[in-house]
């Protein structure tokens, strides 16, 4: 391979698709460069190729979202190593490697294998061919998003914080569908257990446009995320998890589009709360888990916890009794210990004696305004310990 020659191209054109067609003739090798919002930017193809998944991917002008789901959830294509895989709907091998610049992931560049002759080309012929092509890409984004920007690199720049005021992004969407955009709220979609390598089909996103019209889905941080309006249907949502081996995760409203990143972060939160709790399919909505995240971040302070409130725990463990929940029970009913025993479904009898009893042998400050939160926090951070979450949360899978 003459890379000399191509530098040579490098320095005098200026031009991302000059390079990849000079390159892709060289290698006698199909190929693709795509930027890191998975566009395709520049290609080659030699005039007897014929590849189905190739060729509707130029069509389209974008790679199916399964390819996009093998390159970003692959560890060594992060890491900067060339990956080949074996598609299903294609005869031939692709090899995908990360485009980098000043230690910067700009984009991809996949080859196809067509001739099996790529192990053939030195590593470090195929190292070089790939920073040369990143540069080119970043001078070229560079540029274009200066000039312009679509709608999807508006919505990633924002999440980003790109934008320092609101009126600098309405000035920055109006030419676009965004500025008379105004969805509910926002899904963020975990993929992990997501496998497919159909490349040429498009099947996640076909599906989800069907059921879901002008969600207008896009990948931000390996993830999937897509809005959701008044008119969509949110019961679809579970079947919609299932088929597709997908973790869904609700965000709170979301009153306009500038509170984008709002929204993100605190569905985000709660993506990454259950995530730790289930390795099933899942479709939640965020704010029904904000108590329960909050109360996990205090969860484990044993030497936080109101003293009083630690030695009636120890009294439960010891004796099998249910002290905390009356203690929890009689401060979330605000003294009230007529709805007390309607709760715990304890005799008015019983109930006196154990608040008496918290008071006299435990000296439990249950008069103490300025103790009251104190209390709370601290009884409910060990019944939630104890597995009782059911006290504190409706169930985060039904709609708001």
């Amino acid at each position: 391979m003459d890379m000399m020659s191509l530098i040579d191209t490098f320095f005098k054109t200026d031009d991302l698709k000059a390079l990849i067609h000079q390159a892709g003739q060289m290698l006698n090798c199909p190929m693709i460069a795509i930027d890191d919002a998975f566009q395709i930017q520049a290609s080659y193809s030699p005039e007897n190729f014929q590849d189905d998944v190739f060729f509707a991917a130029l069509h389209r002008g974008e790679i199916t979202y399964e390819a996009i789901l093998a390159i970003s959830q692959n560890e060594q294509i992060s890491q900067g190593k060339s990956v080949r895989m074996q598609l299903q709907d294609t005869p031939y091998p692709r090899c995908f490697a990360a485009l980098i610049s000043s230690e910067i992931r700009i984009g991809y560049l996949i080859y196809v294998d067509w001739k099996d002759t790529l192990s053939q080309v030195p590593e470090s012929d195929l190292q070089m061919l790939q920073t040369i092509l990143a540069k080119q890409l970043l001078s070229e984004s560079s540029r274009n998003r200066i000039l312009s920007s679509t709608s999807e690199e508006i919505l990633v720049r924002l999440l980003q914080g790109e934008f320092p005021s609101e009126s600098v992004f309405q000035l920055q969407t109006a030419s676009s569908y965004l500025a008379q955009y105004h969805p509910h709220r926002l899904a963020v979609v975990d993929l992990g257990l997501y496998r497919n390598l159909h490349f040429g089909q498009d099947t996640l996103k076909t599906e989800l446009r069907y059921l879901f019209y002008a969600s207008h889905p896009f990948f931000y941080q390996k993830q999937l995320l897509f809005f959701l309006t008044g008119d969509h249907d949110t019961t679809l949502l579970h079947s919609f998890s299932q088929k597709f081996q997908l973790r869904i995760v609700i965000s709170g409203a979301l009153d306009c589009l500038y509170h984008l990143p709002q929204a993100y972060q605190t569905a985000q939160k709660a993506l990454e709360y259950m995530l730790t709790q289930s390795n099933q399919p899942f479709v939640v909505w965020a704010p029904r888990l904000y108590p329960r995240i909050l109360l996990s971040q205090i969860q484990d302070q044993d030497s936080l916890c109101h003293p009083a409130v630690s030695a009636l725990n120890e009294y439960d463990r010891s004796n099998h009794t249910q002290y905390c929940l009356t203690l929890y029970t009689y401060l979330i009913c605000h003294h009230s210990l007529q709805e007390t025993c309607e709760r715990l479904f304890l005799h008015r009898n019983t109930a006196l004696y154990r608040i008496r009893k918290m008071k006299d042998q435990f000296e439990i400050p249950l008069d103490d305004p300025e103790q009251f939160l104190y209390l709370l926090l601290s009884v409910s951070m060990i019944l939630l310990r104890e597995g009782k979450e059911e006290l504190f949360f409706s169930d985060p899978t039904q709609s708001l």
